[in-house]
């Protein structure tokens, strides 16, 4: 999960929806009230049918890859070992020059601190450390875990949410895949630390944290300003944390950011910034609970929120009723409200600012047809596995329009029959439509894995072949033009191939989830089809597998 801070063009735009299908994400069924746990009981008090829940426990969502040829099966596993050799290039690059540092300049050859010090890298990339089958280098990462002082901050204060994703959940999942209990106490560890940014008037965490005094801060000093994926996206590393120790709090503090929220903002409020149901703004107050700007975005600053609503459910082993509770709302109003076909055809996400539509998109988007195409098949909904369908079709022809085969950050497009969208564009972006179907607000690429994520899912839920190749042609991008000596960088803009202009225009940028994410999504999608079985496993939004063996009664 990744934050974006978005300049967003002013532009007086009515809002144009997508045709609108009414029925509901999942149909209503039978229910009856319980009281239990946070997050157990929708909105109007119902539990999960018990029925339905067995039912969703025998679902299986992965293809049944058997009939792949053997040639098929060659040619995949050639890739999946041409990644591995990419990964352990860029490893030995961190390991040569940045050893347990956060990150690797890999132009300037030294390390980075941007994570407390406390070896980012490292430890987001545990997991694929085992799943590649590096034990070498994965018990000699343990042996650097074994030694972090979490209370040694680096001078730096604490950013909770990235701690939360990249740490906890790295040390998480290495504990499930490994069964080494270090790992299990180390998250305890870390999360008992991060504790503390709870502790405000209404439960809501703050974004900072120092860590030696327990004082939270946001990141605006002197405000109370947040945003909804940095409150709303410790849902399933908190689940898992609960389940593990036994011990509620955890689970309880994640489920009371959605307590709050929705005690304190109403749509029928004439005075609410929340305008849409389902549909909640990027920008909150902490002190008071509600909405202070009326912008909502399934991309950065939002985007995680919404990947677990639904991914917790899973998690839960589909107990958490006001979560699917809530995801459904929210896909429906963003099956309405947040999506427009462009003036080439393909369908993409826009941002909602109350009830004007903007046409622009970020590559963080690009996670949605992968999380709607996992659920959809789950619930049985066809049409809404469509609508995951044609997303990603709209978020590959970012990548695949480009030379460099790789996708700008943000893109802005045209709608389908509404003339103003391209009039009022500068003529530099207007000349980018004509050529490409959309202007290139920010034309770079900093190796992220949301588009690679969901071709990863939706070859593993459809077994066709056309998403892993489309994973090799970007992965193909990526080396001509990411590659440098010792590993891996951005790439200043898209629309220039290296391979054709003999320039490598480089950005030193190689975060964390670099390794956590974009490498094992790559890996994932050409070995073997049965390693971390989506119908075993979900991933966290920074690509931490999350085992769905622990069985949930609704107690801990």
């Amino acid at each position: 999960m990744r934050i974006l801070l978005l300049s967003m063009y002013t532009l007086g735009m009515a809002l144009v929806s997508a045709q609108f299908d009414s029925t509901p994400f999942i149909p209503k069924v039978n229910q009856q009230p319980v009281s239990a746990f946070g997050g157990m009981r929708s909105r109007n008090g119902q539990a999960a049918n018990p029925a339905r829940v067995s039912s969703l426990r025998r679902r299986t969502v992965q293809h049944d890859f058997s009939d792949e040829t053997p040639e098929e099966r060659h040619t995949r596993l050639q890739r999946a070992d041409a990644v591995k050799k990419g990964f352990l290039y860029a490893w030995n690059g961190y390991k040569k020059y940045a050893y347990g540092a956060d990150e690797i300049s890999v132009l300037r050859k030294r390390p980075k601190t941007t994570r407390n010090g406390w070896g980012a890298t490292l430890v987001d990339a545990l997991d694929t450390l085992w799943i590649m089958d590096l034990k070498d280098e994965f018990w000699e990462a343990r042996d650097f875990v074994a030694k972090l002082d979490f209370r040694n901050d680096g001078g730096q204060l604490t950013k909770v949410f990235e701690t939360n994703i990249r740490y906890v959940g790295g040390l998480l999942s290495a504990y499930e895949l490994s069964e080494d209990k270090l790992f299990l106490q180390k998250a305890v560890e870390l999360t008992d630390i991060l504790m503390p940014a709870f502790n405000t008037p209404l439960g809501l965490p703050w974004q900072m944290l120092n860590v030696t005094t327990g004082e939270g801060s946001s990141e605006k000093l002197g405000t109370a300003s947040t945003n909804l994926a940095e409150i709303g996206s410790f849902q399933m590393e908190f689940y898992r944390l609960s389940q593990h120790t036994k011990n509620a709090t955890y689970h309880e503090a994640a489920q009371k950011v959605l307590t709050v929220m929705l005690e304190n903002n109403n749509p029928s409020d004439k005075n609410s910034k929340y305008v849409i149901p389902g549909l909640y703004p990027i920008d909150f107050d902490m002190i008071s609970g509600k909405f202070t700007g009326s912008a909502a975005y399934w991309g950065g600053g939002g985007d995680s929120f919404y990947e677990y609503l639904a991914k917790t459910w899973i998690l839960s082993d589909f107990m958490l009723e006001r979560n699917i509770d809530m995801w459904s709302e929210s896909i429906q109003s963003f099956k309405r409200f947040s999506v427009a076909q462009s003036s080439t055809g393909e369908l993409f996400p826009g941002f909602v600012d109350g009830l004007k539509f903007y046409p622009y998109a970020d590559t963080f988007t690009n996670f949605i047809p992968g999380t709607l195409g996992l659920i959809s098949k789950l619930v049985g909904s066809d049409s809404y596995f469509k609508l995951a369908e044609d997303l990603l079709e709209g978020g590959y022809s970012v990548f695949d329009s480009m030379p460099s085969a790789l996708g700008a950050e943000a893109i802005r497009y045209v709608r389908k029959n509404v003339p103003t969208d391209y009039f009022l564009l500068k003529n530099s972006s207007r000349i980018e439509v004509d050529k490409y179907g959309f202007s290139l607000e920010r034309p770079y690429y900093l190796l992220r894995p949301e588009l690679i994520e969901s071709l990863f899912y939706m070859y593993r839920l459809t077994g066709k072949s056309m998403y892993a190749d489309r994973v090799w042609s970007i992965w193909q991008g990526m080396q001509r033009n990411c590659r440098v000596a010792d590993g891996y960088v951005g790439t200043v803009d898209v629309s220039v191939d290296a391979a054709v202009s003999g320039i490598v225009n480089s950005i030193d940028s190689t975060e964390s989830f670099f390794y956590a994410e974009t490498f094992l999504y790559l890996y994932l999608t050409f070995t073997n089809q049965d390693v971390i079985s989506l119908d075993q496993w979900v991933f966290t939004t920074e690509a931490h597998p999350l085992s769905r063996k622990y069985v949930f009664d609704g107690t801990f």
